[in-house]
């Protein structure tokens, strides 16, 4: 059966259940807001989703998905092109396909809208180094699904792949602009949503997903790497040996080499100079088997000027 919207779907769902509104929102919501779901006057937000999933024993996402995204063929060419631009980090291409995609009808909202918004904020941030105009469009991406977003209660809510990915954004324009308690707190937030809903999820049909996990290890990276710029040794070596455990456990070569160059400056901050060598030779390693090569000439270039003390016999 096709439905206008997701509200008519969670409609007809829960009467095939014989559930009243009000026995359905028990413990979840109040009975007017899945009243308004099914008459299609709001959207339920991720975490609402969530716990629908849970009472109905069935993974709902991707059936709000259907209604929340529109997968015209333009749309779905659209997304997969500024994807593949973000991917390859070409940023000038970015904002051509942005200028593109943004007068269609099928990227007026939504998902697609969400990318469109990331778009900006990434040609912002990266192009313009316009770090305000950046955390704008991030926050306009994020309310499209969260209209109440408040940075100060981040992990209160689940949200979507896009809007994770716009906090990650949000994050690293606050580093940018020297907001630097606000861009870790908001990392923080990140590593405890993906934990609880992705990585540690007790339910089957919201354990993590490869996006999730690649997200996981990035933010943990992040975070370590401004921890580590601010003198926050300690932590930032807690939050790498997280990364890497993990990584481990996923068998993640391609993110696990980051995050052991992470470990090997730390170690070599402090003056753990034959331990570092051997992450040294690790990262060495790593990035040759990921065809990093970009970032293997950049440290085999610098090593020697860098951090001298690994080359001593």
């Amino acid at each position: 059966m096709n439905y206008e919207h997701f509200g008519a779907f969670l409609q007809d769902l829960r009467i095939q259940h014989n559930l009243s509104r009000e026995k359905l929102a028990e413990n979840i919501c109040t009975s007017k807001q899945i009243y308004r779901i099914e008459k299609g006057l709001s959207e339920p937000s991720l975490y609402l989703i969530t716990q629908l999933s849970i009472k109905f024993n069935m993974d709902l996402h991707e059936y709000f998905k259907m209604y929340f995204t529109n997968n015209t063929i333009a749309g779905l060419e659209g997304i997969n092109a500024i994807n593949s631009a973000i991917e390859t980090f070409n940023i000038p291409l970015l904002k051509s396909l942005v200028e593109k995609y943004e007068k269609l009808e099928d990227f007026k909202k939504g998902e697609n809208l969400q990318h469109i918004y990331y778009g900006k904020a990434l040609c912002s941030a990266l192009l313009d180094r316009n770090y305000e105009t950046s955390l704008e469009f991030c926050f306009s991406g994020i309310q499209i699904e969260c209209p109440n977003f408040d940075i100060a209660n981040i992990s209160k809510n689940m949200y979507s792949n896009v809007a994770i990915t716009l906090m990650n954004c949000i994050g690293q324009n606050c580093f940018a602009l020297n907001q630097y308690d606000s861009g870790k707190n908001v990392f923080r937030a990140l590593i405890i949503i993906l934990e609880k809903f992705a990585i540690n999820s007790p339910y089957p049909f919201l354990r993590a997903s490869q996006f999730s996990k690649k997200m996981y290890q990035l933010v943990l990276n992040n975070i370590a790497y401004e921890m580590f710029d601010n003198g926050e040794i300690k932590e930032a070596l807690n939050y790498i040996e997280k990364g890497i455990t993990f990584s481990l456990k996923e068998y993640n070569l391609r993110h696990l080499a980051n995050l052991i160059y992470m470990k090997f400056k730390i170690l070599y901050h402090e003056q753990n100079y034959e331990e570092a060598k051997e992450y040294y030779n690790r990262t060495i390693y790593l990035y040759k088997i990921t065809n990093k090569d970009d970032k293997l000439t950049e440290l085999e270039q610098s090593a020697r000027i860098e951090y001298p003390e690994i080359f001593t016999d």
